[in-house]
């Protein structure tokens, strides 16, 4: 009686007993459903933390208070990033208990993920290669690279592309009339072995994109397809032809573990105090492109973000840098024009009364 009139007042949910491990089970089991794989997975990893700490707890004593405490706990323990996967996928479950009626409040609801006290650059990982040092490094290439290594790092320096984006490239996605590149999947393989890996679609629907690229890099991709040919007649009997750009003796995709460690290899030479990794050379094209004074949209699209929020976000400190060294070189080029003297009275400016309104 007491359950019917909870429901005739629509205060009856179902899962009040229900344990947060059934609820994850529940819900994971539809989430692959409408993502991508790596999502999934990185979706899995963050879930974790909530399993650890509320696997044999009932949802209903999850309350906002309980979900809050527990955040603010991770504070001093992890990174904003690796916090925020986990309140994403924890407001994700919730949403569905209380889609699926089980729960009737979301406690994730309005819950705001403090940022580290001690939160800096170098945490964000917005390490790049200044202009000398990419020069350095794309000379070095020459001289020390493997097969490809030249191609693909400069390809990575000019045009900020994702590893993921510039492995799963096909011939097709280039068109040498215009000098431009479409990116439209990204390359998945988690266990890197070259045999078994999948193309997915890019991060955001903002990755698909068609971008410029300049036409020295265009003209050596283009020499790069020739070598390729004789690479394909060389190992016929053992080349799988799937149309990549970037690909092994046998015409599998390079895995990013094996591009990652080709960096590694060359950056040995550099004497840089610098943890350089593939990601580096996305962050040195958006680097070099505000340095270069390029517009903030056009930034924002080359590098696939959804909004000019995303990209100020992460290399918005970049432009106010440069904002101050435009402020320093303004005051440079006025410094012979003294409009106060010490004791900060007008002088040396001359002007009509005429006009002093």
């Amino acid at each position: 009686m007491e359950i019917e009139l909870q429901i005739k007042k629509g205060e009856f949910f179902k899962g009040e007993n229900m344990k947060f491990q059934s609820l994850y089970d529940e819900w994971i089991e539809t989430y692959p459903y409408t993502r991508k794989q790596s999502s999934t997975r990185n979706r899995i990893q963050s879930a974790k933390h909530l399993l650890k700490a509320w696997q044999h707890i009932s949802i209903s004593q999850i309350s906002k208070q309980t979900y809050r405490k527990y955040m603010n706990s991770l504070v001093p323990k992890y990174k904003y990033n690796t916090r925020e996967g986990i309140h994403v996928v924890g407001k994700m479950i919730f949403d569905y208990a209380v889609d699926m009626e089980y729960l009737k409040i979301n406690p994730t609801d309005n819950y705001a993920i403090p940022k580290n006290m001690d939160y800096s650059e170098k945490e964000r990982g917005l390490v790049f290669l200044e202009k000398n040092e990419l020069a350095d490094f794309i000379n070095i290439t020459k001289t020390h690279g493997l097969d490809n290594d030249l191609e693909f790092f400069t390809l990575l320096a000019y045009s900020g592309m994702r590893v993921g984006e510039a492995i799963s490239l096909k011939w097709e996605d280039l068109n040498f009339e215009n000098n431009s590149i479409i990116i439209n999947k990204t390359y998945y393989n988690p266990n890197n072995n070259k045999y078994n890996f999948s193309l997915s679609r890019p991060k955001t629907r903002s990755s698909h994109r068609e971008i410029l690229i300049d036409k020295l890099v265009m003209s050596l991709l283009s020499h790069l397809k020739s070598k390729q040919t004789e690479v394909k007649q060389i190992n016929k009997r053992v080349y799988k032809d799937q149309n990549f750009v970037f690909t092994c003796s046998e015409g599998y995709p390079r895995t990013i573990r094996l591009v990652a460690n080709r960096l590694q290899r060359l950056i040995k030479h550099m004497n840089l105090n610098k943890n350089i990794t593939t990601h580096s050379f996305r962050h040195t094209h958006a680097s070099l492109l505000i340095e270069a004074n390029a517009n903030m949209k056009v930034i924002s699209h080359r590098l696939g973000h959804a909004t000019i929020a995303t990209t100020d976000e992460i290399y918005g400190h970049l432009t106010r840098g440069l904002e101050k060294k435009a402020s320093q070189q303004f005051s440079e080029l006025m410094k012979d024009l003294v409009i106060f003297d010490d004791d900060h009275t007008q002088s040396n400016m001359v002007y009509d009364q005429k006009y002093d309104h």
